[in-house]
């Protein structure tokens, strides 16, 4: 096993921009999802249909789950949502086609997801509570807590990093490992349970806890 990202090449012949193989294929979902849309939204009907109903179908699942965890806020909240969770989710999917590298199985990868989602949610709660108001929650209910409360936000975009890039990554070895040992026997239906459902529930995962802490620190 090769584990880790590997570079393809240098961007502008510059040794400290490499581009890697994880980075390609984060720039192609990218392209993929892009393409969906358009089409998904090109010649829109009343009564859906296609990949129309599907777009809608996926829209509806994440905006039923932003309000369930923050009522009114749904809408607001929908294109970031909605565009971490399709990222991951493609993201994760790409790797059932045989040598294509799932981007979520590279940290860089999940680590940035993970500081977007830190960075918005700590935007939301100073834009509700203001600047200093939102720095005076850390200190409650004792001020004696303020240091603690700072390291324990500071965790939690490697708590949520860590959780989607360990899950992909232990997926894969698992999948490597049985292939040196049973060759085309196991792999194919352990590809389909890894890479299509584990998949789609860690990206599932990945948004909820997104919400939730957008909803803590509005609170």
């Amino acid at each position: 096993m090769d584990p880790g990202p590997q570079v393809v090449t240098y961007l502008f012949g510059n040794e400290a921009l490499p581009i890697t193989d994880t980075l390609i294929w984060a720039w192609v979902v990218c392209i993929v999802i892009i393409i969906g849309a358009i089409l998904a939204t090109r010649e829109m009907k009343l009564v859906p249909e296609g990949l129309q109903n599907f777009a809608e179908m996926t829209v509806e699942l994440i905006y039923e789950q932003i309000e369930a965890m923050m009522p009114g806020e749904g809408k607001r909240l929908l294109p970031f949502i909605a565009t971490i969770f399709i990222f991951i989710g493609l993201s994760n999917l790409v790797g059932f086609i045989p040598g294509v590298v799932n981007p979520t199985a590279d940290l860089n990868t999940t680590l940035g997801l993970g500081l977007v989602v830190f960075l918005v949610s700590h935007y939301e709660g100073m834009k509700k509570h203001g600047v200093l108001g939102y720095l005076k929650g850390f200190g409650e209910p004792v001020i004696i807590l303020f240091p603690l409360n700072v390291v324990g936000e500071l965790a939690k975009p490697i708590s949520h990093s860590f959780r989607l890039f360990g899950n992909m990554v232990g997926g894969g070895i698992i999948i490597m490992l049985i292939y040196s040992a049973a060759p085309w026997v196991l792999p194919v239906p352990l590809h389909a349970w890894f890479d299509l459902f584990v998949g789609a529930v860690q990206a599932l995962i990945f948004g909820m806890i997104a919400i939730a802490y957008i909803a803590v620190c509005r609170d």
